[in-house]
């Protein structure tokens, strides 16, 4: 299980990176465009259905770059996965030491695959991705004063044409209120991201990452149970506790559900 927390130093840099490219190629437009990015930078770029082969894919051949963009069934450059693979393909054109390593003799492109791969390089990218497509200080200006909910996430996932998970992973780094968030896979946790002040950190799984019963993704494993609505859990249901006062502490959990990955992504914060 992995937290794929990046430094704040690193997290400025790409936040800063992300704002200028938006600001440069999108002045003026709410939804930030990849593929017109990659016009104004002079990147070629081919949309394609490639299966299950990548997601995307930056090539080097022949003293030139060049992305490959899976478009599968009923998709195109609008749809949020495909806005977000392309924005994570520039990053690995715009970051220089990402470009400069495919530059060098004898190495091969690597297709990215999915959010949140363990490499380190795929995290920088997809962060930059997130920082392209939701400029921090619009960021900033939506959640202003705002109390959390999903309907929050939900708000921005849809302004910014992006997906749900990439809507928390930028609230995360630039929110104004602690939360957790938890992707399980087939019963098992993958992985975690939190904020800093974040009350809690070491989860209360059984055995090797098992999903904690309790909890709502607990009761889709158990039996498939979905909550359409965001449902109250115990900080003991989720959390090893240090402190016997914190027992009974509430707060909420809310689910996306991802069937045909057998996955359940878990939104965590304080009542």
């Amino acid at each position: 299980m992995a937290s794929y927390n990046l430094s704040s130093a690193l997290t400025a840099e790409l936040s800063e990176l992300g704002e200028y490219y938006a600001g440069l190629f999108c002045e003026g437009s709410e939804t930030i465009h990849p593929h017109i990015i990659a016009k104004g930078l002079g990147l070629n770029y081919t949309p394609n259905n490639y299966g299950l082969a990548f997601e995307g894919l930056l090539e080097y051949k022949g003293g030139k770059f060049h992305v490959f963009i899976n478009t599968r069934a009923d998709e195109h450059l609008y749809t949020p996965r495909v806005r977000f693979s392309f924005a994570h393909e520039l990053g690995h054109y715009i970051i220089d030491n990402h470009r400069n390593a495919l530059m060098q003799p004898g190495v091969a492109p690597h297709g990215s695959i999915t959010l949140m791969s363990e490499l380190r390089i795929e995290r920088e990218a997809d962060l930059f991705a997130a920082c392209l497509l939701m400029p921090e200080s619009r960021i900033r200006q939506d959640v202003f004063k705002q109390k959390f909910s999903f309907a929050l996430i939900d708000m921005i996932s849809k302004k910014y044409q992006v997906s749900i998970t990439a809507a928390l992973l930028r609230f995360i780094a630039l929110g104004n209120h602690p939360i957790m968030v938890v992707c399980s896979r087939a019963g098992k946790v993958v992985w975690r991201r939190f904020n800093e002040d974040f009350p809690f950190y070491n989860l209360h799984t059984v055995g090797k990452d098992i999903v904690p019963v309790n909890t709502s993704a607990g009761d889709y494993f158990k039996d498939g149970t979905k909550y359409d609505r965001t449902e109250t859990v115990f900080a003991e249901d989720w959390f090893i506790l240090q402190n016997s006062n914190d027992r009974g502490r509430q707060f909420f959990e809310h689910c996306i559900y991802i069937d045909r990955l057998k996955q359940v992504v878990s939104v965590i914060w304080e009542r």
